[in-house]
């Protein structure tokens, strides 16, 4: 499975040399659960996060999985900018998840637990001197019964 990432043409372009160059590029992925109900709804949901951190490009990206979807054993991540969109021009790094899994608990809707851990990881990151991507997989929302 390859999961398409857009990234500033500056850390695309840092990826493009590493990748031109044959450097291995050092990576390390878990899992994140945010759990908690919403008071509008009354249910309980967890929103799931797969965190790939690409330790020397100093980033790290964030993919918020659809229900049902699974990323279990290697996948591959490809990178594209807006300065070079072309899919068959992406930059594809292959990826495996650690058996760790972090948890975090916010009352509210999967939106709002999205915003929260997006914020929280992208604070993070950025104390550590990495840009954090989050990329949200679970396609819209289906409309509001009236």
């Amino acid at each position: 499975m390859k999961i398409m990432c857009w990234l500033d043409h500056e850390d695309y372009e840092y990826l493009k040399s590493v990748s031109q160059q044959k450097r291995p590029l050092e990576f390390y992925g878990y899992t994140f659960k945010v759990a908690g109900g919403s008071e509008s709804t009354g249910v309980a949901t967890t929103l799931r996060l797969v965190v790939v951190e690409l330790k020397s490009a100093n980033m790290a990206v964030g993919l918020a999985l659809p229900e049902g979807m699974e990323l279990e054993g290697e996948f591959e991540l490809g990178f594209i900018s807006q300065m070079d969109p072309d899919p068959k021009k992406d930059i594809a790094i292959r990826c495996k998840l650690s058996e760790e899994v972090k948890r975090a608990t916010y009352m509210g809707d999967d939106t709002e637990k999205l915003e929260y851990i997006g914020f929280s990881l992208e604070k993070f990151y950025e104390g550590k001197g990495a840009r954090f991507y989050l990329n949200d997989l679970r396609g819209s929302a289906p409309p509001e019964k009236e």
